[in-house]
């Protein structure tokens, strides 16, 4: 049988019940399946596929934030040690007068 592509109507669909249960039971895959006019492994293989996109987009989402957090920790890095540097030069300075 020749591969086609889903309707917006039944993507649509499978989206909504994604976001409500990323998961299928059994039964509930033939009844969306039933419902939508597909094969029931039609509708698993979409689920999976769909949860292994929301991971790497999840993994994106994670290291954009963990990136964010280590770029402020070393700007106030950076920040602390130059402080910590004209302290150093001003007691160094005190001593010598």
């Amino acid at each position: 049988e020749k591969k086609r592509r889903l309707s917006v109507d039944q993507v649509r669909s499978l989206e909504l019940n994604f976001e409500m249960e990323n998961k299928l039971e059994p039964e509930r895959k033939k009844q969306l399946a039933h419902e939508l006019g597909l094969q029931p492994r039609q509708v698993a293989v979409w689920f999976q596929n769909r949860r292994a996109r929301w991971k790497t987009k999840q993994l994106e989402r994670d290291y954009e934030s963990l990136k964010a957090s280590y770029d402020k920790l070393l700007l106030e890095n950076k920040k602390l040690q130059a402080e910590v540097s004209s302290v150093s030069v001003c007691e160094v300075l005190r001593r010598e007068v």
